[in-house]
């Protein structure tokens, strides 16, 4: 038991130094993770859904242009709506959210939220 708690603090640790990874590093089909191309065509399918507007700001982030102010405010609303709809279009292509539990528990961010978010998704 103490070799247990030792090892989560230990892992906690190194996450609080580090930073956990991305929970996209935790979607897993055929134990591979998925790639950056089906990412970022799930991403444009997911704000373009949402509208014009969502997929023009999309585009403009992701083409390293600057954002005003105001885009900005604007994209965060958007990746509220677009995120729920990005973790659906992963799971369809056959990915599923696998975070170990070390990862559920860090402290370094909102990794308990996502992983209880993405339960849905594990099997």
């Amino acid at each position: 038991m103490k070799v247990l708690f030792f090892l989560i603090f230990l892992l906690n640790g190194c996450y609080l130094a580090n930073g956990s990874p991305s929970s996209v590093n935790f979607w897993i089909k055929n134990n591979k993770k998925i790639s950056v191309e089906e990412i970022r065509n799930c991403e444009r399918k997911a704000y373009s859904s949402i509208g014009e507007r969502s997929l023009l700001l999309y585009n403009k982030f992701r083409g390293d242009e600057r954002l005003t102010n105001n885009e900005h405010k604007q994209r965060s609303g958007y990746i509220k709506q677009a995120t729920p709809l990005v973790r659906q279009c992963y799971y369809e292509l056959g990915y599923r959210f696998k975070a170990p539990l070390y990862w559920c528990l860090a402290q370094d961010g909102d990794n308990t939220r996502t992983c209880t978010e993405n339960m849905k998704y594990r099997n």
